[in-house]
């Protein structure tokens, strides 16, 4: 029996349906095929650049920086915009002295993880070593806006502010990171040198000596010390001076000549003058001999100072206080010449000043 054409057209729907439902059901299987086969290859390549910063971190501790960097230019290569991967590019490259192209990778570090404060951080650091100060200052404030208690960033803040003049602004942050951590050490040195450095050693003492009872690390307390020393100078204090200086220097294993010198000052501010010429000759024996140095010296022997006979003043000797002689050997006859027939002083040279800078114009009732 023939159907009615209707019927045999009838199937048709039924049969588009049913292959679309097969298609669609494939597609969907397909789809998630793809999809779990991407997740793989992305975690894949994850754990292939965490596996390449960690052979590159061991390279590193090996002193193989060589080996460190290819392992880190694979990591990128495999994952571009991996923000783990650039952070430690940009370590790497800061240890290679390329801080151009540290500063690149760690601003695509930024570009990646805009709301990290330790990207910002970090950049600022760079330019700060870089003396590019207005940079790391824009930078550090921004780390500051994301976290406006975070130390470091606080602490380069108040650097900032020193280097560009900014002394209220220093003052403010360091003062800031003290109310964060009451009495942290780096902040209260900091400061008290800027106090001292504007002559207010009545505020600074406190905090030092409060740091002077601490446990910290000698570096820190020979520092403490020093500045206490400084600051009683400042006060006239010379023999609470002499005493944090002389510990100062004990604890620092190749003192420089200012401070040595310092002490041989100091020494003979406190009346000590046979202390003052040990650190003097001291000075001499290291091969650091200065014109202050020259200056003070001859102040203290009461002579004349040998700025215009280089390498010719051989002995002084003391006969009495109205009588002095002192041995300048001529480079033609090598007779000796009294200081009476110095008559006209050669050296062109203007007086030295043999006050250290941080104790010249302060008051003796301080």
């Amino acid at each position: 029996m023939i159907l009615p054409s209707y019927q045999l057209n009838s199937p048709k729907p039924f049969h588009v349906g049913r292959t679309l439902v097969i298609l669609t059901a494939a597609l969907c299987v397909l789809m998630g095929s793809g999809c779990s086969w991407l997740d793989k290859r992305e975690g894949q390549s994850l754990s292939f650049c965490q596996e390449c910063i960690k052979n590159s971190f061991a390279s590193q501790k090996e002193g193989d920086i060589e080996t460190a960097q290819q392992y880190l230019d694979a990591a990128i290569q495999a994952q571009p915009e991996n923000a783990e991967v650039l952070w430690n590019l940009a370590e790497l490259s800061i240890q290679q002295d390329n801080n151009e192209k540290a500063a690149t990778e760690l601003q695509k570090y930024i570009d990646l993880r805009p709301t990290d404060p330790q990207g910002y951080l970090r950049l600022a650091q760079l330019y700060y070593l870089q003396n590019q100060y207005t940079l790391a200052d824009k930078f550090v404030q921004e780390a500051l806006r994301r976290v406006p208690d975070n130390i470091d960033a606080l602490m380069l803040s108040a650097r900032l502010a020193r280097k560009q003049g900014d002394q209220h602004q220093a003052s403010t942050n360091y003062y800031h990171v003290l109310q964060i951590i009451p009495g942290q050490t780096e902040a209260s040195l900091e400061l008290s040198e800027l106090l001292i450095s504007q002559k207010e050693p009545s505020r600074a003492t406190p905090m030092l000596r409060a740091l002077a009872r601490k446990s910290i690390s000698t570096p820190e307390i020979a520092r403490t010390h020093l500045n206490l020393g400084i600051a009683y100078g400042q006060m006239n204090r010379w023999e609470d001076a002499i005493a944090r200086l002389e510990t100062a220097h004990q604890l620092t294993s190749d003192p420089p000549s200012r401070d040595q010198y310092r002490l041989a000052y100091a020494h003979w501010k406190s009346g000590t003058s046979v202390q003052a010429l040990r650190y003097l000759i001291d000075i001499a024996d290291q091969g650091r001999w200065t014109p202050r140095a020259e200056a003070l010296y001859s102040t203290i022997t009461e002579t004349v100072p040998n700025y215009g006979y280089p390498d010719r003043l051989t002995t002084v000797e003391y006969q009495s206080q109205e009588k002095q002689t002192v041995s300048l050997l001529s480079e033609t006859s090598a007779e000796p010449l009294l200081i009476d027939q110095l008559i006209n002083p050669v050296s062109p040279l203007a007086p030295v000043n043999i006050i250290p800078p941080e104790w010249d114009q302060i008051s003796d009732s301080e």
